[in-house]
């Protein structure tokens, strides 16, 4: 190893894994600049590389941070500390994105809504207030959003969507949550929801997620877009709704997965212990096996002449807002059946055209 100047030395790291697209740059600039370390970070590949200088004994300390408070989406394969001569950084930055192409490419999966976000979607004095698509550094699309690397958003779906003032702000502040949170967006700039009738054609009307629950309730069956791709929704409580969705996707016994709000309207249907508690919570939002108690009211149709049921959490602000009525009272449905908005044998669709295509004479909206 070169010694740097007297006890300065300038470290450069190389780190691989998921560490692009989970707020791996704006930790380490924000670790760094506490500090008072000087160098850049910045994507270059599939990994993160970091030039830091600083007293040797802060540099190691630093590192130290890296390693054991990285966000909790990251996941670290190699970490490899190299030492060079000082090159004499004024102030520590954020460097544009390098791609290189490589071999080994790790790219974040989508994560559901976080709890800083929720709270967010709910609070009327937030400008997000019930918007269906926020997000941040911590949560929200990734790997379904991607066009390309390094993970950047003009290698995103999201580069058609130019951020308003107000989101730039928040990308650029290091300070904020959302910096360099590449889907960020709000009513003003990104992304809005869309209504289709079974035949494609779009229904103008300004409630949408009211009009969707409403229709939830009294048994229409709604192709609703998540991450990934489309489910088939419906009222699960409504005997005729889970009766209606099997005979059209053509699906004699094999299970339909639910989706309920939390673990407390989870738990008036089935066992929850705290293992499966942490599994539901968890930021995959996995579907999770839980054992029916005694008299449960869903219809059978739902898993025949099966003990368990399939149940995950909403992993989407729009399955939120779906399940949590916050405006005029309006009801909205306890349990939904979340089946994968295909057709017997067909992968699960994620365009909007394949999907408005192929769930005609199965949804009812879309």
């Amino acid at each position: 190893m070169l010694r740097g100047e007297g006890d300065m030395v300038r470290y450069i790291v190389k780190i691989t894994g998921v560490v692009q697209g989970v707020g791996f740059r704006p930790f380490v600039y924000r670790l760094a600049r506490s500090m008072g370390i000087t160098g850049w970070v910045g994507n270059l590949g599939s990994g993160v590389v970091i030039e830091a200088e600083g007293p040797r004994e802060v540099l190691d300390s630093f590192l130290a941070s890296v390693k054991n408070d990285a966000p909790v989406l990251a996941k670290i394969k190699d970490f490899i500390t190299s030492e060079d001569i000082l090159s004499g950084y004024a102030s520590f930055n954020i460097r544009e994105s390098a791609f290189l192409r490589e071999d080994n490419i790790y790219i974040s999966p989508d994560t559901s809504i976080c709890s800083n976000c929720e709270h967010e979607l709910f609070d009327k004095d937030n400008r997000r207030y019930l918007y269906p698509f926020i997000n941040c550094t911590d949560c929200g699309p990734r790997f379904t959003i991607v066009r390309g690397l390094p993970y950047d958003r003009i290698n995103t779906t999201m580069s058609s969507f130019e951020m308003c003032e107000s989101c730039s702000s928040e990308y650029h502040n290091p300070d904020d949550r959302r910096y360099h949170a590449q889907p960020v967006s709000c009513r003003s700039c990104g992304p809005e929801l869309k209504l289709l009738d079974n035949a494609g054609k779009e229904i103008n009307i300004k409630d949408i997620i009211g009009f969707v629950r409403k229709r939830l309730i009294e048994g229409s069956i709604i192709s609703i877009k998540g991450l990934g791709g489309f489910h088939l929704a419906c009222n699960a409580l409504n005997n005729d709704a889970v009766t209606t969705l099997r005979r059209r996707k053509i699906r004699d016994d094999k299970p339909f997965a639910l989706m309920v709000r939390d673990t407390g309207i989870a738990s008036r249907y089935c066992y929850i212990n705290n293992e499966e508690k942490g599994l539901l919570e968890s930021a995959g939002r996995p579907i999770v096996l839980l054992k029916k108690k005694p008299g449960c009211p869903l219809p059978q149709q739902i898993a025949p002449n099966n003990p368990y049921l399939g149940i995950m959490l909403p992993y989407t602000p729009l399955h939120l807002l779906l399940l949590e009525s916050v405006e005029n009272n309006q009801a909205s449905p306890e349990v939904l059946v979340m089946t994968s908005g295909n057709r017997s044998s067909e992968p699960i669709y994620y365009r909007d055209d394949e999907a408005v295509d192929g769930l005609k004479g199965i949804a009812d909206y879309f």
